[in-house]
């Protein structure tokens, strides 16, 4: 009996770690904002959420007030994707949840500072 109130809280609290992309093996598995084009980005053979974008405006996520989300490349590719910053970690500002690191985006002369799962 325990065992399952305390299952109950950590799934009522949503548990350990906060998350902030969603797995997906194809756009349809994300949850995005209205209006947006979802994407399933696939790194280490595993896949994220995220949503096309022109510029960082495309990103706002109402839904989301820890992070502000800009628009960048992601390594070598050419589309843009919105991803959440951490542009702002070193002056004191955002930083990652647990789980995840502040790495560039790889993505040329406009990289940019984002959140990104560890390992």
């Amino acid at each position: 009996m325990m065992h399952g109130i305390v299952l109950g809280l950590l799934l009522a609290c949503g548990g350990p770690e906060e998350t902030v992309y969603n797995a997906c093996e194809e756009p349809e598995d994300c949850e995005v904002p209205e209006e947006a084009e979802a994407v399933c980005i696939e790194k280490n053979s595993e896949g994220f959420c995220s949503w096309s974008c022109t510029v960082d405006e495309d990103c706002a996520e109402d839904t989301d007030e820890d992070f502000d989300y800009v628009c960048a490349s992601f390594e070598s590719e050419t589309a843009l994707y919105c991803f959440p910053s951490c542009q702002e970690v070193d002056s004191g500002g955002e930083e990652c949840p647990p789980g995840y690191g502040c790495r560039s985006t790889g993505g040329g002369n406009d990289n940019r500072k984002i959140c990104f799962p560890e390992g």
